[in-house]
């Protein structure tokens, strides 16, 4: 009996096969993570259509994510469906809530197996939700080792078309422009209150008055956090700086790079990592503090939803 669930070696996304050359332009994963999502998704569709696959239309979400079907070994007695789908630009990084999102998507279209592509890769739990729910996860390492294994004229083709002109700068999902950068004030910005209830890598920018890490919280922020205050009840790992005080309530466990004017562990608390307390306003914290702005669409003659745009920086 044929296996439905087979790998992406037929739509190109594997290492099988003879390894060629990068050609004049060096492939790397930080090249590949740092591309426009339009971009990335141009590559993706370009090396499954080299390896023979049947592509379908695709879709583009508000976040930038794109999803698209595609049929491998089209010619074969056994072809096979595929949803492959591009992660949007604020979850550059895949988390299990946002594979378990993916997976439902999969589970609506019959004998379909799901490829989820994240240039800025897995966490630990994300990689195990796709093993459960059978995605493929895809990464920029996984990217880059298959575009050195095409030959150098295909390989520096890709590149080229990959990398000509602001192919870092994000295009705006509605019109289809280029956005702009955006200098933005974080504390007009920052929510007085951020909440924080989620397991596994939190991908976002926080900037916030008071952080709340909520009880059964299991997170670890994959950029620097900024908090005037903070309350610690479940698990949170990372690098945070705060202005004022940071709580530790029974159960609750800090561990990174901690930099703040005061700290209170309650019995049943943990503070682990290294933590320097901040005196004085000539003191600078050892947290780097995450840039403040934003790509936005500047579109005067835009679209509806375009002014509603908002992408984190990467990186």
């Amino acid at each position: 009996m044929h296996d439905p669930f087979i790998t992406l070696s037929d739509a190109g996304f594997s290492t099988k096969g003879g390894a060629g050359s990068a050609g004049p332009g060096e492939w790397t994963p930080e090249l590949i993570a740092s591309l426009d999502w339009l971009r990335l998704a141009e590559l993706v569709r370009a090396i499954a259509a080299h390896a023979g696959c049947e592509l379908a239309g695709s879709r583009v979400l508000p976040d930038g994510a794109l999803v698209f079907g595609m049929l491998e070994q089209p010619a074969s007695a056994y072809p096979q469906r595929a949803l492959v789908k591009i992660s949007g630009w604020n979850e550059w990084g895949a988390t299990p809530e946002s594979v378990s999102r993916f997976a439902k998507e999969v589970s609506t279209a019959s004998q379909t197996r799901g490829v989820l592509v994240a240039p800025a890769g897995f966490s630990a739990s994300a990689l195990m939700a796709a093993q459960a729910h059978r995605i493929e996860a895809v990464d920029a390492t996984a990217l880059c080792a298959v575009l050195k294994t095409l030959s150098p004229e295909r390989s520096d083709l890709f590149y080229t078309i990959a990398t000509t002109g602001a192919y870092t700068k994000p295009t705006c999902p509605i019109c289809l422009d280029k956005l702009e950068r955006v200098d933005t004030d974080a504390h007009d910005r920052a929510p007085a209150i951020q909440v924080i209830s989620e397991r596994g890598l939190y991908a976002g920018h926080v900037t916030c008055d008071l952080l709340d890490i909520a009880a059964g919280a299991e997170v670890e922020f994959l950029y620097p956090v900024q908090a005037r205050a903070m309350r610690v009840c479940g698990q949170a790992m990372g690098d945070f700086s705060c202005d004022g005080t940071v709580t530790i309530e029974a159960g609750g466990t800090l561990d990174g790079r901690i930099a703040a004017r005061s700290v209170n562990v309650l019995d049943g608390g943990e503070l682990r990592g290294q933590f320097r307390i901040l005196d004085g306003r000539g003191l600078k914290p050892f947290v780097t503090k995450p840039d403040r702005w934003h790509w936005s669409c500047r579109n005067l003659h835009g679209k509806e939803g375009c002014a509603a745009v908002l992408f984190e920086p990467h990186g």
